[in-house]
């Protein structure tokens, strides 16, 4: 039996609520609403008390959020309002991993805004290393996308650095383990149309790249900025 990819189980429910957990700003203006297992309510972010959280979560995203395993998502630089949401889905169990679920099942909204906001306080994690030719032609496509077949470049949504957009809700993008990084494109890939922005965005990109681009642009988005690969692409 083929098993569902995780992105399938969980990106549906995204539409519940995914601006009323990202935007910690309006937290004070009134309750969540009522029914929704995602929405946030805190105080002000605060950093300090994020980091004091932090000692569960090193074990496998690393000190500062910088993974060194390839499996597990590094989260230091992360934009805060999708770190936000993560812990919001997991804590609600619509996100699967039992791991996360019984972790974020132990965090109330200003836990998570406030994790959210100390990672995203971070320097992100330096390049992996990655095959330079390759990760040039990656370049080449996050930057261009494929005009021929109207292939939308990635750098229209996550920047030229790769960074995300925190109001956007768009997530930060590079310096995740090419593992990592090929299994959400894969992930992103194999989705339905669920009218949802920013996952169909994401799936009618990676529904049309062949697996030359999908492992071009991995190679690209997990060694961003490295010397090799700055000297491969000139």
């Amino acid at each position: 039996m083929r098993r569902m990819p995780r992105a399938a189980l969980w990106l549906p429910v995204l539409t519940l609520s995914a601006l009323a957990v990202g935007l910690t700003t309006a937290q004070s203006q009134g309750a969540a609403p009522s029914g929704d297992p995602l929405a946030i309510k805190a105080g002000p972010p605060d950093a300090l008390h994020g980091e004091a959280l932090t000692g569960s979560c090193q074990g496998c995203h690393g000190p500062m959020g910088h993974s060194q395993q390839e499996d597990k998502p590094s989260l230091g630089g992360q934009v805060p309002s999708y770190t936000t949401l993560q812990l919001a889905a997991f804590r609600a169990k619509l996100r699967p991993s039992p791991v996360m679920q019984a972790i974020a099942a132990q965090l109330t909204d200003q836990d998570i805004v406030d994790l959210a906001a100390y990672y995203g306080q971070q320097t992100p994690r330096g390049p992996w290393e990655a095959n330079p030719a390759l990760s040039a032609k990656g370049q080449q496509f996050y930057n261009m996308g494929a005009v021929e077949r109207n292939v939308t470049a990635c750098v229209v949504c996550h920047g030229v650095d790769g960074r995300g957009n925190n109001e956007l809700h768009i997530a930060s993008i590079t310096h995740q383990s090419p593992k990592y990084t090929l299994e959400v494109l894969h992930e992103f890939k194999s989705v339905p149309d669920y009218h949802i922005a920013y996952p169909n965005a994401m799936h009618i990109v990676t529904a049309q790249m062949t697996e030359d681009e999908l492992s071009a642009v991995t190679a690209y988005l997990s060694s961003m900025g490295s010397s090799d690969m700055d000297k491969a692409s000139k």
